[in-house]
């Protein structure tokens, strides 16, 4: 299995457990464009198949698949947002995760990995969930807008107290939304926010499924 991983600098104060160390001056995103070549697949074997960003079609059979990669991204966010995705000017060209010598953009993961063996997947999907959350607040404007807010005393936040701060902020935001739907439905809220189980009408309580049906109901 190949692996990627970045430890945490020892010797760290409890005050500052949260944060990391500032990087080296001048250290930048390693950036390889990579350009390869599809392989035809072999005759009789069971295709999958991905669209890449560029709109070439990657067909793979599971024996191309390797396991999850262990890779952190912990102190090399700019990394991550190279890997992420292959259709926007962000692409770096590699990625940990190469199929058929064709590096797999991180966003397309669970793509390859929803074919493989039962349980294969489980253990990346939450750190995909989390990178994915990461990288979205990444883009919201520069490297150093983002910094701005996830700093603490001068000093970088650790990716884990990142994402925990991203997810309050998402529980927050839909608690808004729940009383923002409340407020603007009134007394038809009870009708327009249902769920079927069974036989049976309910009413929402969940503020993810709110918050979607919502969006639903108000989109333009």
């Amino acid at each position: 299995m190949a692996q990627l991983t970045t430890n945490l600098p020892t010797g760290s104060t409890s005050s500052h457990s949260h944060v990391l160390p500032d990087p080296p001056d001048g250290s930048e995103c390693p950036t390889t464009p990579s350009s390869h070549g599809n392989t035809t697949p072999k005759p009789g074997e069971e295709l999958h198949r991905i669209t890449l960003g560029d709109g070439s079609v990657l067909n793979f059979t599971l024996d191309d698949v390797p396991d999850p990669i262990a890779v952190t991204f912990v102190q090399d966010i700019c990394r991550l947002n190279a890997m992420w995705d292959d259709d926007s000017s962000h692409w770096g060209g590699e990625s940990v995760l190469t199929i058929r010598e064709r590096p797999i953009p991180i966003k397309y993961w669970p793509e390859v990995y929803r074919y493989g063996k039962a349980g294969q997947w489980a253990g990346t999907k939450s750190r995909w969930t989390d990178w994915r959350d990461v990288v979205s607040r990444y883009r919201q404007g520069t490297a150093e807008d983002f910094w701005k807010v996830f700093s603490v005393d001068g000093h970088k936040m650790t990716f884990t107290a990142i994402v925990a701060q991203l997810r309050r902020q998402r529980i927050a935001e839909k608690q808004d939304i729940v009383a923002r739907a409340h407020e603007e439905f009134g007394d038809m809220f009870d009708s327009k926010f249902t769920y079927r189980k069974g036989n049976e009408t309910h009413v929402m309580k969940d503020p993810s499924a709110i918050a979607r049906r919502y969006q639903q109901l108000t989109e333009v």
